[in-house]
Parts: structure tokens; C-alpha cells; sequence
């Protein structure tokens, strides 16, 4: 019975002593690049309370929004914290699969309140910079643009709509 105990105080204590040596800013510290623009770039981040920094930040190209009719167009940009995706060779090592942030080109449907990827890469490095990989969208499926999504706020900008913090 003694051993019992002694063992389990021994790793009770043996994780409270790993526990304790880790950084514990380590979730609130930004990687190297993340959320800086490359010149020339007028990437907009979306309005803070459709956000999720700690995890990624969602950004718009102005200058890419297209309006014909009840469709308009534009970039997205998402760069994220944390690098995503797959690494089939070792949790360490960078592969194709493996990225910092995302562009795509949406469509929004004004009147309907829908939405439509058209277009889509990865990249390796933050805010689209680095190696690239198109990644294959099938056309045609359009969504219903959620309420207090990112997709909300990309519609309110596209479609003209003022910006309601919620």
C-alpha cells in the first residue's frame, strides 16, 4: 500500500514540475511575420468582433471588390498563429501540406445573403507570402453567409452594408 502511494506522489509531483517549467505567455506570443503586410499590399483585417486573434487573423483586398449586380467579388486573406495542416513525413518537417496563412476569392450573393469560394491556395509563409499550393475548388456550391462570421463581415464590406459591431 505504501508503494502505491509513493508512486503516485512521485508522479504526481514529477508532473507538477514539468507543468510548472513551461512559458505560460507561450499561447499569447505571435510567430515571426504573422500579420505583417509585404509592401505594396493593402490587405484590411476584418472588424475585431468577428476575430479570433489568438488563433488567426482574416483579412479583405479593398481593392478587389468587384460589384455586378446582386454579385460581388473579392480576396481574402487568413493568416494563422499556428502553422495547419498535415505533415506526412514527421510532426516537425515542413511538406507541401503544411501552411501559415490562406488567400481565396469569394463571391457573395448581395440579396440572397450567400456565399461561394471560387478560388483558393495555401502558402507557406505568413500573409501569402512564401510557396504556394492551388487547392481545388468545386464550383457552384454556395452557402448561406452565417450571422457573426467571418463570412458576415466579408459580405457587410463586399455587398456595401455598414459595419454593425455586435
Amino acid at each position: 500500500m505504501h508503494q502505491v502511494i509513493g508512486v503516485g506522489f512521485c508522479c504526481s509531483m514529477l508532473l507538477f514540475i514539468l507543468s510548472s517549467c513551461g512559458d505560460p505567455g507561450y499561447q499569447m506570443r505571435y510567430p515571426p511575420g504573422y500579420g505583417e503586410k509585404s509592401q505594396g499590399e493593402t490587405w484590411v483585417a476584418v472588424d475585431g468582433g468577428y476575430q479570433s486573434p489568438l488563433q488567426e487573423v482574416v483579412y479583405y483586398d479593398p481593392k478587389t471588390i468587384r460589384r455586378d449586380g446582386d454579385l460581388a467579388t473579392l480576396w481574402q486573406l487568413v493568416d494563422y498563429t499556428v502553422m495547419q495542416g498535415n505533415a506526412p513525413f514527421g510532426m516537425f518537417m515542413m511538406s507541401p501540406h503544411r501552411f501559415f496563412s490562406t488567400k481565396t476569392y469569394k463571391e457573395f450573393n448581395c440579396v440572397h445573403k450567400r456565399v461561394r469560394l471560387l478560388a483558393s491556395s495555401e502558402f507557406s509563409q505568413h500573409m501569402g507570402a512564401g510557396t504556394h499550393n492551388a487547392v481545388l475548388v468545386e464550383q457552384g456550391h454556395e452557402q448561406l453567409v452565417k450571422p457573426s462570421s467571418i463570412n458576415q463581415a466579408l459580405w457587410e464590406v463586399a455587398c456595401g452594408v455598414a459595419f454593425t459591431s455586435e
